[in-house]
């Protein structure tokens, strides 16, 4: 898996990928039709959504750790999108403890399995 970065990068998917929505995250999706690996990825979580930097890189850590779960476990979801952006789109505790992997986990295998219905 490949980090997306950039203003630019980030706007390029969320206008040519298919959105999915959960309670907590926005995700917008690319399917892959040229069979193109690595995947790349990126990740926002908002400033309004979460003040503090340490509660922000803590959710992002999370996210990670639970795509690499993702893709451990069940690499053929993963593999059927070509990029795709992850947005947190409801405020975070306040505290970073609060944040919780089980939490994070469900949230990332949620949306994928809502994108790949979404596909067919």
């Amino acid at each position: 898996m490949v980090p997306i970065k950039g203003h630019d990068s980030f706007k390029r998917v969320l206008a040519k990928g298919i959105i999915v929505r959960t309670d907590n995250f926005l995700g917008s999706f690319v399917p892959n039709t040229r069979k193109i690996e690595p995947v790349c990825f990126g990740i926002s979580i908002p400033k309004r959504h979460a003040k503090k930097a340490v509660v922000r890189n803590r959710t992002k850590r999370l996210v990670k750790e639970s795509l690499i779960s993702l893709a451990q476990n069940e690499k053929e979801k993963l593999l059927t999108f070509e990029e795709f952006v992850l947005i947190r789109t409801v405020k975070l505790p306040s505290h970073h403890k609060l944040v919780r992997l089980d939490d994070v986990k469900s949230e990332i295998y949620a949306l994928f399995d809502k994108a790949m219905m979404r596909i067919g």
